[in-house]
């Protein structure tokens, strides 16, 4: 059983142990990881348990599907570019149609000359 830290998560065994593991003993490292996802997941408010035991379902079911660990490595960062993606699609819509209804305004005498700004710089 792993120990409690002070912020309230599970120590770590130090980098050779967790490399041992994931050589010689896979699955108590499947294990550890699975008390971390669970730990972590056990601190956040009920709404946000449902979302987040939905994603790690989605997470387990790539690393299913991967025929080895670098396969899983990539189809997890796949799904978070495409979640990045998404969002970022979702924010730029938003801002779209926050500007959609403003009539873009026109000043007069808006020109600057490249003569002038060049050696305004100078």
């Amino acid at each position: 059983m792993q120990r409690l830290a002070a912020g309230g998560h599970m120590e770590l065994p130090d980098f050779d142990t967790l490399r041992r593991l994931a050589v010689a003993e896979p699955e108590r490292l499947d294990e550890l990881l699975r008390q971390q996802i669970e730990g972590l997941i056990d601190r956040v408010s009920p709404e946000q348990q449902q979302r987040l035991r939905g994603l790690q379902f989605r997470i387990d079911c790539q690393r299913q599907l991967a025929k080895n660990n670098m396969d899983s490595c990539i189809r997890i960062a796949a799904m978070m570019h495409d979640s990045f993606y998404s969002m970022r699609s979702e924010m730029i819509q938003l801002n779209a149609n926050l500007y959609a209804d403003q009539a873009p305004v026109y000043r007069e005498n808006n020109v600057v000359s490249f003569f002038d700004y060049y050696h305004k710089k100078k």
